[in-house]
This record gives structure tokens, C-alpha cells and sequence, in this order.
């Protein structure tokens, strides 16, 4: 039977020369991981900030709350800060510019309050900083009612969601969002536009594919997978936005 005696040192001498070890890593390397464990689990970040001092002070570092993840905190209502602890902690985020939580001030102010240049600068600033979710509802918007300017930043923010399963994730991610919130009873939005984004006279998915879209959507059996079916026979990107843009303004709907 193993000397229970040896092995507790052995575990010491382990603990021992890997806490040495922490103190020769470069803190830049471990703020950049940290930052990445913050993304995926603020439950792992308080583990690690009780490992040892080396990394609680790692871990203090703005870039790890910048990056952390507020999949545990509810999306609505604002404000959020009524507890102590979470009160801190999201504020630190705030502090260090959280996009997740530039993008969730934004929505609430810009859909709910009626706040909208205070609304769609925190959008824009999630959006210009790579959140996907930001990035799509300001294109959006900027799509909806702006000058060309406007229109073609729009345009290019929505491409660069690029792939059509990205488009779908955000789509997703923002409709649940909508849904929990209050919703300002007239929002400035969408399709209030005079023309569609496409001008192409020879685009075969242009103005007629919109009304057959529009057809569909007015019987009972339209649904979500027709709606992702419609999506990947798009290959004209002003139709594709056009398209994106009518199922964008579904979210805000009358709900009975």
C-alpha cells in the first residue's frame, strides 16, 4: 500500500513548483488567457483568481473583464446593478468596455426607452468593436432609414457577418432578446423605405422574390426553416440584406 506520507509531498513539492513556475510567465500571457477563460465562464474566472496571488492579479486585469461573459446575468431589465457583488462586477465591465454590455444598453435604450442617439451609439460601439449581434442590429438600422452614407457602411457591416449561419446565430440571439424586453410603442424603424436596396433590373431574386416572400409570409404555413431554405438561394447581397431586413422587423410586431 503507497505511503499516504509521500504522496501528500509529492503533491506539495507539484503545487509548490508550479506556483514557482507562474512567476516566470509573462503577466501579458496570462491576462491574454484569463481574458479567454473570462469569455467562456465567469464560474472558471473566480476559480482561477483563488489559485494563487500570481493570477488574481492577472485576473484584475481590464482585458479579462472586458472579455467576460454575461451569460449568467439576465438580459433585461435594466438597470442591472441592484446586487452588491454583481453590482461590481459589471460595473468593473462596464468600466472596461464589455461589448456584450454596450450591445444590451443599446438594444434597451434604443427599442425600449426611446433613447435612440444614446441607444445607437452604444450599438455602434459594439458593432465597430466586432460583437456579431451589435454588428447585425446596426446594420440594420442603418439600412433602414439612412442617407447612401449610411446605407453602404450598413451594407458592408452586413457582409461582414459573411457566412449564412452567422446571420442565422444573430438573428436567433437578437429575436430572444426582443422578445424579453418591452417594447417602445412606436420604435423608429424599418421598411419605411422608398426602394428596395437592390437596383439591379436583371437581378433575378430582386423585388419579385420580396413579394412572393411576402405572400408566403401571410399564410399559416411559412415557417422558420423556409425562412433559412430562402436565405441559402440568395446570392445577390442587396437582396440578401433586403431579405434580412423584412425578417428583422418581424421581431417587432404586434404580440397577441
Amino acid at each position: 500500500m503507497a505511503d499516504l506520507g509521500l504522496i501528500n509531498n509529492k503533491k506539495m513539492k507539484n503545487k509548490k513548483s508550479l506556483s514557482g513556475g507562474i512567476k516566470f510567465l509573462p503577466n501579458e500571457l496570462l491576462v491574454e488567457i484569463f481574458g479567454k477563460v473570462a469569455s467562456q465562464s465567469i464560474v472558471d474566472l473566480c476559480k482561477v483568481k483563488l489559485s494563487c496571488k500570481e493570477f488574481q492579479k492577472a485576473a484584475e486585469n481590464d482585458h479579462v473583464y472586458q472579455h467576460a461573459s454575461m451569460e449568467n446575468f439576465a438580459l433585461v431589465p435594466l438597470p442591472w446593478f441592484t446586487q452588491q457583488k454583481k453590482s461590481w462586477f459589471l460595473k468593473r465591465c462596464r468600466e472596461s468596455g464589455n461589448l456584450e454590455i454596450s450591445y444590451r444598453e443599446g438594444m434597451m435604450e434604443y427599442f425600449s426607452y426611446g433613447q435612440f442617439d444614446q441607444g445607437l451609439e452604444n450599438l455602434r460601439k459594439a458593432a465597430m468593436n466586432g460583437h456579431d449581434e451589435g454588428k447585425y442590429v446596426y446594420s440594420m438600422i442603418l439600412m433602414s432609414g439612412g442617407d447612401k452614407e449610411e446605407i453602404k457602411q450598413g451594407l458592408q457591416l452586413f457582409h461582414s457577418l459573411k457566412a449564412s449561419t452567422c446571420i442565422r446565430r444573430c438573428r436567433k440571439r437578437v429575436n430572444s432578446f426582443v422578445r424579453s424586453m418591452w417594447l417602445k410603442d412606436n420604435p423608429v424603424l424599418l421598411l419605411n423605405r422608398p426602394s428596395f436596396l437592390c437596383c439591379s433590373t436583371t437581378c433575378p431574386t430582386s423585388g419579385k422574390m420580396l413579394h412572393n416572400y411576402n405572400d408566403n409570409v401571410s399564410t399559416k404555413w411559412w415557417s422558420s426553416s423556409d425562412e433559412d431554405q430562402w436565405l441559402c438561394t440568395i446570392s445577390c447581397h442587396p437582396c440578401l440584406a433586403d431579405y434580412e431586413l423584412i425578417l428583422f422587423s418581424k421581431m417587432f410586431q404586434p404580440r397577441y
